[in-house]
């Protein structure tokens, strides 16, 4: 069953208005701290959410049903993670979620929900820890209930920065240093941890296009697209071709 209900609200996340677009660009990763530069000369830093490092532990089926979906299918995509932050050093700190992100043809449902570990402990647990596999359960009251046995499959760590264009209060993420930081064994044998060679800038306000303010990022290689960090992660991690 996909969710019926949005997400409920957390403090280390704020709801998307009605009506928001997201639009998603890669860039070189060579021109990422140029794009960073530059979003510091234009932009204002979020206020609310200063630089961070995000740590993400994807779920999958044991057959990958999820990556699967990502590659063949614009129909059905289901995502679900837990995510906690740390700061640029590598300390944990504040609150850690489940998610859970959904679409079914042109339908897109959230659901969220606080985890009972806070962020430093979590950050200690190893993803074959039987007490990750119950925190998808957690989201049941949202209506989502999974059919099959999702279990972490990758923890990824990647630096993000935000930013507020005035103008058009649009917002920007940059991603940056994107890797795996742990695979689960049973599923995974062997990873390399080394970073994309990009970076992803997500990009959320009213409007369909990246607003005239925005368009000097074109010119440091900034192509828009659909980007999916865990897929992406994992077939660099793998090495793998499906």
């Amino acid at each position: 069953m996909i969710p019926g209900s949005s997400a409920t609200v957390n403090t280390a996340a704020r709801l998307a208005p009605e009506g928001e677009r997201e639009l998603k660009f890669t860039l070189p990763h060579a021109r990422v701290h140029v794009a960073r530069r530059w979003l510091d000369d234009i932009c204002a830093r979020d206020a609310e959410f200063p630089a961070a490092v995000v740590w993400t532990i994807y779920y999958d089926t044991p057959d990958l049903a999820a990556l699967g979906e990502k590659i063949n299918s614009d129909y059905l995509k289901r995502k679900i993670r837990v995510r906690w932050y740390s700061d640029l050093e590598g300390t944990p700190s504040g609150p850690a979620f489940v998610e859970g992100k959904f679409r079914v043809g042109t339908l897109r449902t959230k659901a969220r929900e606080r985890l009972p570990l806070p962020a430093d402990e979590l950050a200690h647990l190893d993803l074959q820890d039987p007490l990750l596999r119950t925190f998808p359960l957690l989201l049941r009251p949202h209506g989502v209930t999974l059919g099959q046995s999702w279990t972490p499959m990758m923890l990824i760590r990647y630096r993000r920065d935000r930013f507020v264009e005035p103008a058009s209060r649009t917002r920007v993420s940059l991603d940056a240093d994107i890797a795996a930081a742990a695979v689960n064994p049973r599923f995974l044998a062997g990873a390399d941890y080394s970073p994309l060679e990009l970076g992803v800038m997500e990009v959320k306000g009213s409007a369909d296009e990246l607003p005239r303010a925005l368009h000097p990022l074109l010119q440091l290689g900034a192509h828009k697209g659909s980007f999916s960090k865990f897929l992406a992660v994992y077939l660099h991690a793998t090495r793998r071709i499906f």
